[in-house]
């Protein structure tokens, strides 16, 4: 399974995510399978950087297969008997 890394950029307040170490050479978010899956999987470590996120420092440009844009964050909790959303289960969202 790819790594992956969760960016947060001081400077655009964007978050990305982006392939820390491949599980095979030229594996990433289009190619590896581990991805997509709807699988619940541990969450990336959160890096804060003094620069601008690849999508304001090259506008569509940056590979899509190694980077991903986060849209939104929402800080959820759940009770049940597994992390997977086939576990029986209830989600529970703090706003």
């Amino acid at each position: 399974m790819c790594e992956t890394t969760h960016f947060r950029s001081r400077d655009c307040g964007h978050h990305w995510l982006q392939i820390a170490a491949a599980c095979y050479p030229g594996l990433g978010f289009n190619t590896c399978d581990t991805f997509g899956d709807g699988k619940v999987r541990e969450e990336s470590p959160v890096v804060a950087v003094d620069t601008l996120c690849p999508a304001c420092l090259r506008p569509g440009l940056y590979d899509k297969n190694t980077i991903r844009m986060i849209l939104d964050i929402k800080d959820r909790y759940r009770w049940g008997v597994g992390p997977d959303r086939r576990d029986f289960g209830v989600d529970c969202s703090v706003m």
